[in-house]
């Protein structure tokens, strides 16, 4: 299976090349060009790497290493086998959990994972990794993850490194369902680890929101607020109704049944791993690649990226929310560097009886407000427009709940329900409006991040990074003083545009000449609104005047 996956690309290798003279996309007026931007011309040339050849410290410590990855076919876990396997080149092996779904077996979605472009610099500079590695019949949400008796025997024989990243990451997930992957499912792996004869260390993926409930987070385990055991207990004996009708209750003053859940499995490791040697790392939110392996891939349009991409299509104009607030972001290549090095020193260094708990977040060196981000964002991602945009760049963000009711009315409501009608006529199917009610859920979903600002204590992440030679700083770059939020925006549209809607650079000439359209179109609008509003303005003046008696 793996050959032929490897087969697949070096046949669509020609594919790769822009369906247009580059002459068309770079010009005088946009003189960058798009892939080097996103780094996909700086891949660096195949090289056999003999065996003898001494890497550098995190390197050697993955020489020899079987690595069992739980969340690997998800947005972190993707970036996490892609840069194992390219940058660790004495790693023997990599075991992927996988279920099967939509039809497709654990070798079909394994081939899938490979087939996104985030994978294309691996395939370069390293096109021999696919024996590297496998997928794994498994499912967190399953007793014993759901792995035949040979498996988990391979799993306990071979494996002395292991990621758990698997959760369900949905925020209005069914707290059965969450608590099945993320509180049993983490209980699950613990039992296998126990058994895994050769052990180096394990690391647990959290969240910096696990503890949401308090605004200040230090790197240490908190009292949740119920036991994990009594909540097990209660969804096992409840129906799924019930259980729904009961989960603000239960969740008590965090949020959503993710925090929540996240929160009871730091618990479950806190209690019954304290025999194994094993870290919890908790990321901030979590966004696009901001250097490798290409610049701007994300391949969910979860939180800030939703935002982004929604405005840029010219579907967004409007969200409830404070813009001056401070959001921790943390680009999904740094988290993974990070990830990576904790995990090393977890293993070799770590001298302390207690778990250690490493934060990754950005605020605190890093700090970008909503505005400014969004504000940049704009800036360099006028230059990359999207052939799918249905109108030009609107978008204000507010936080008085009058002014976003007149902006959702006038500039989602109206122009939804005109143009979905105005589908139907042409024989057409509506989604406009299907898309803003969606917006609406998760508006909701989120409100209660609007308002909020966290602080998140992340000191074990910098001390780890001044532990680190210049070679493993170079490869495993994480230093949040080194990020550059302007630069990071520079590529992040166009990232967007290329890895997560899909719309290649061929398409950037006859996108351009439609954004001009839209341009246009819009500016006409304005003037519109405006005259009529003006009108409005002269007529009620008027007929107060006359009703005065000064007209």
């Amino acid at each position: 299976m793996a050959l032929d996956l490897h087969r697949k690309y070096i046949e669509k290798k020609q594919d790769s090349a822009p369906l247009v003279p580059i002459k068309d996309i770079i010009n005088s007026k946009y003189y960058l060009d798009p892939l080097e931007l996103l780094g996909e011309r700086s891949f660096n040339e195949p090289r056999e790497v003999d065996e003898s050849e001494i890497g550098s410290p995190i390197q050697e410590f993955f020489r020899d290493g079987v690595v069992f990855i739980t969340g690997g076919t998800g947005f972190m876990g993707k970036v996490l086998v892609e840069k194992l396997l390219r940058t660790c080149p004495h790693i023997k092996h990599i075991y992927l959990l996988i279920r099967s779904k939509k039809g497709k077996n654990v070798d079909e979605r394994l081939e899938d994972i490979f087939e996104d472009r985030l994978f294309k610099r691996l395939k370069h500079e390293v096109p021999k990794y696919y024996h590297k590695v496998s997928g794994v019949a498994g499912d967190c949400s399953l007793p014993g993850l759901g792995l035949s008796v040979s498996s988990r025997n391979t799993l306990i024989n071979e494996v002395n490194i292991i990621f758990h990243g698997a959760a369900t990451v949905r925020f209005d997930e069914h707290i059965r369902v969450a608590m099945n992957i993320n509180v049993s499912g983490t209980r699950e792996l613990l039992n296998l680890a126990r058994k895994i004869t050769n052990l180096k260390v394990m690391a647990h993926v959290s969240t910096a929101y696990s503890n949401c409930n308090r605004l200040h987070v230090e790197e240490k385990f908190y009292d949740p607020i119920a036991d994990y055991e009594d909540i097990l207990k209660l969804v096992s004996s409840k129906d799924d109704q019930t259980l729904q009708d009961m989960t603000k209750e239960i969740i008590g003053d965090l949020p959503n049944t993710y925090a929540f859940t996240k929160s009871l499995a730091e618990d479950v490791i806190r209690r019954e791993a304290q025999d194994l040697p094993i870290l919890v790392f908790r990321p901030t939110v979590v966004i696009a690649t901001y250097r490798e392996p290409v610049r701007g891939w994300i391949d969910n349009v979860y939180g800030p990226t939703g935002l982004i991409v929604g405005a840029g299509t010219g579907v967004l104009h409007t969200y409830f929310g404070d813009s001056n607030m401070v959001t921790d972001m943390i680009p999904v290549d740094m988290v993974v560097n990070a990830l990576i090095c904790a995990t090393k020193e977890t293993a070799t260094n770590n001298k302390d009886d207690e778990i250690p708990i490493y934060t990754c977040s950005s605020a605190g060196q890093k700090p970008i407000k909503w505005n400014d981000f969004i504000e940049m964002n704009r800036r360099h991602g006028i230059y990359w427009p999207t052939i799918r945009a249905i109108w030009y760049y609107s978008f204000w963000a507010t936080n008085n709940p009058y002014f976003y009711a007149l902006l959702n009315f006038f500039c989602h409501i109206v122009p939804g329900y005109l143009l979905d009608t105005l589908a139907v006529i042409a024989g057409q199917k509506p989604i406009l409006m299907k898309i803003y009610k969606k917006i609406d859920k998760v508006r909701d979903i989120l409100a209660y991040f609007s308002d909020k600002e966290w602080t998140f204590t992340n000191d074990r992440v910098l001390a780890l990074w001044k532990t680190l030679g210049s070679q493993d700083q170079d490869i495993f770059n994480f230093d949040i003083n080194q990020l550059s939020w302007d630069n990071f925006c520079q590529a992040h549209c166009l990232g967007l545009r290329v890895y997560l809607v899909k719309d290649d650079i061929h398409t950037l000439p006859a996108a351009r000449k439609k954004w001009e359209k839209l341009y246009m179109a819009h500016t006409a609008l304005q003037v519109f609104v405006y005259a009529f509003l003006l009108y409005c303005a002269w007529t009620i003046t008027s007929l107060l005047l006359k009703l005065t008696g000064f007209m």
